[in-house]
C-alpha cells in the first residue's frame, strides 16, 4: 500500500490579514509568470507535450491570467502623470 503524499505550499504562507502591497504582489506575479514560462518553454521547444492539449490549454490560460493581473498591478504601481 502506497503512503498518502502530503502536499504543502512550497513558499511560506502569508499571514491572514492585511494584503501585500502592491509592489509586492506585483513582483510575486511577475515571478510565477516568468517560472511558468521558462518552464513551458525554456531554452528550446516544450517537453511537455506528454500533457496533452487539454493541459497545455490550462497552462497558457493560467498564464494569460497571470500576465493580466501583472498588467493590473502595474497600473496601480505606476506613477500616475498629472
Amino acid at each position: 500500500m502506497a503512503t498518502p503524499n502530503i502536499a504543502r505550499p512550497s513558499t511560506p504562507v502569508p499571514p491572514a490579514g492585511d494584503p501585500p502591497d502592491p509592489w509586492t504582489a506585483l513582483e510575486e506575479k511577475s515571478t510565477q509568470l516568468h517560472s511558468l514560462l521558462c518552464y513551458c518553454h525554456g531554452n528550446g521547444a516544450p517537453d511537455q507535450e506528454d500533457a496533452g492539449p487539454v493541459h497545455r490549454d490550462n497552462v497558457f490560460w493560467l498564464a494569460s491570467e497571470l500576465a493580466k493581473e501583472v498588467m493590473d498591478l502595474i497600473q496601480v504601481c505606476a506613477p500616475r502623470e498629472p
